[in-house]
């Protein structure tokens, strides 16, 4: 279920096909925004959270979607490896 506060909630629910598997799956196919704003890079560590980040560098918790749209390569903030480089916008 996508809430209509998730960043998801502007996309197009698809079901698709695994070719490993040939299970289906329920997928989201959202178009990233252009984001045409600086940004400075942040070297992930050990213990990092991104509501924490996002609080310590945007001023607000509720933010860390702009550090994630900024970061389509990272699909779960829960699994950003420790010295990954991600991208933080300037605010």
């Amino acid at each position: 279920m996508i809430y209509s506060d998730s960043r998801y909630a502007s996309g197009k629910v698809l079901k698709a096909q695994d070719a490993r598997t040939g299970e289906y799956v329920t997928t989201v196919y959202r178009n990233w925004p252009v984001i045409r704003s600086p940004f400075y890079n942040y070297t992930w560590i050990e213990g990092d959270r991104i509501d924490r980040i996002a609080d310590l560098l945007l001023g607000n918790p509720s933010f860390w979607w702009k550090i994630m749209d900024l970061n389509p390569e990272y699909l779960n903030p829960f699994n950003i490896p420790v010295g990954a480089t991600i991208r933080i916008p300037s605010v």
